[in-house]
């Protein structure tokens, strides 16, 4: 990413902070709620297509190879608390299904895995409050969404690699216009009764759009103004 799009996306971090810190506000005002969803859902797109744009061609081969190790251990993870699960219930139909070794997976190609992985997933979220006892939870079910995320964006060749690069990079900048539009047209606007019911709140969220210019090794300049002001 550029300079400017790195320091931008600190600061919608520190504005998901700040909304974080006070969910029994946000709670009580639908709009600002579903506002706030769509904001988080820009910034988990940059984080991922970021991902793409921080490959190389050269270690592209080395990283899916380490990628894809963690995909099977997981799926294998999932493949056994899954037929644990099955074999409670009564269920033929997905203990079966999710009856793989480790072998097996390793043979699979790319696509093939990454369909297991997230047929897994699928089959494991409605039933997540009984695998708990598995210590399988939220977590886990983050942890195999977010591999199953990177894993389908490097599934492309090694020779395509440039190419990702520069559709990732397009697509990040299409998702910042976006998250500056939300911020100025909707969430700005939503907060602004807060100057005066909340103004502890108000003053925290103000001092987050503001974005820094930051250098390296942690040191920062002044900040510019706010973001679309």
């Amino acid at each position: 990413m550029e300079k400017i799009q790195i320091n931008q996306s600190r600061m919608y971090g520190a504005v998901v902070l700040v909304f974080d810190n006070h969910p029994e506000v946000v709670e009580k005002f639908p709009e600002l709620k579903a506002a706030l969803e769509k904001f988080k859902s820009g910034l988990t797109v940059i984080d991922q297509n970021r991902q793409v744009q921080e490959y190389r061609a050269e270690g592209l081969t080395t990283s899916k190879v380490k990628l894809r190790e963690d995909l099977i251990h997981q799926i294998l993870r999932f493949s056994k608390v899954l037929m644990a699960h099955a074999t409670g219930v009564g269920d033929l139909k997905l203990k079966t299904a999710a009856d793989y070794s480790e072998s097996d997976l390793k043979r699979k190609s790319d696509s093939v895995l990454f369909d297991i992985g997230d047929l897994f997933l699928n089959e494991a979220i409605p039933v997540k409050a009984d695998l708990t006892k598995y210590e399988v939870g939220d977590a886990e079910l983050e942890n195999m969404k977010r591999l199953l995320g990177i894993f389908k964006l490097a599934i492309p060749l090694k020779r395509g690699a440039n190419n990702i690069s520069k559709v990732s990079t397009e697509n990040i900048a299409d998702v910042f216009k976006m998250m500056n539009t939300l911020l100025k047209e909707e969430i700005d606007k939503l907060m602004g009764p807060f100057e005066f019911t909340h103004p502890d709140f108000f003053k925290t969220y103000k001092n987050a759009r503001i974005v820094v210019d930051y250098k390296g090794g942690g040191k920062s300049i002044p900040p510019e103004p706010p973001v679309n002001k």
